[in-house]
């Protein structure tokens, strides 16, 4: 954790904050938080190759 500045006030907060608490402004959404659309599609499609094979 780090801090960093608040691109609508400027004031200094938490990396993990989801919003600022001096203004509220929404931060940047956190990366690679739990499984994806994509992630599911592509756990689907090699789960029909393995049955395939057998």
């Amino acid at each position: 954790m780090y801090l960093t500045q608040c691109p609508a006030c400027g004031h200094r907060i938490s990396s993990q904050a989801e919003s600022c608490p001096s203004c509220g402004q929404p931060l940047q959404a956190k990366k690679g938080g739990g499984i994806t659309f994509w992630g599911v599609v592509g756990a689907v499609i090699l789960a029909i190759l393995i049955m395939s094979f057998e």
